[in-house]
């Protein structure tokens, strides 16, 4: 037996056109997920993050696998969704929070603007993970190139940095690695 949490409210999961029909789902107000086999009620447990989110595995009618958002299902079965709002929000940017009263429905701007409040997204670290060249390198080469005494060509300074000539004259001019300062 199930036991609820307080105030738990369970609704039939009404699936789209692509999932099968013998795929029975019950979802709570708090996001907890039953699934219904030969009528026994199981609890999911086990969650299948994607991106973050908390999925639940589901058979398509052609018997191909796929996955369904917990947070959009709890949406469309616990909240009245507006018209022109398309994406589901977590409220305290908890993507695994998935009770109602952390949803809301919004749009693409709303959701836009509620992802760049994220505290996350605020305190990042702005680092280029794929360049060639550490802050410390491009510090070093900035200051060669600005070296008014400079009797290195460029040709030999991009082949000491192991960088084109045209990357040396992106960062020379700001385009690339502007936000160094020398």
């Amino acid at each position: 037996m199930i036991r609820n949490f307080y105030n738990e409210k369970w609704k039939p999961v009404q699936f789209d056109d692509n999932v099968s029909d013998k795929m029975i789902f019950k979802i709570s107000n708090y996001g907890r997920l039953i699934k219904v086999e030969d009528g026994v009620d199981v609890l999911i447990e086990k969650q299948y993050p994607i991106n973050g989110y908390s999925t639940v595995p589901v058979l398509k009618k052609d018997g191909k696998r796929t996955a369904r958002y917990i947070h959009k299902l709890v949406a469309q079965h616990h909240l009245n969704k507006p018209e022109d709002a398309k994406f589901v929000i977590h409220l305290d940017y908890n993507k695994s929070n998935n009770a109602v009263e952390n949803l809301k429905w919004a749009t693409k701007r709303e959701k836009e603007i509620h992802q760049f409040k994220n505290p996350h997204y605020l305190t990042r670290k702005k680092v280029i993970t794929s360049s060639k060249l550490t802050e410390t390198e491009v510090i070093r080469l900035k200051k060669r190139l600005f070296d008014p005494n400079r009797r290195t060509r460029l040709k030999i300074l991009a082949r000491q940095f192991g960088v084109s000539e045209m990357q040396l004259h992106r960062i020379k001019t700001g385009e690339n690695w502007g936000h160094v300062k020398v």
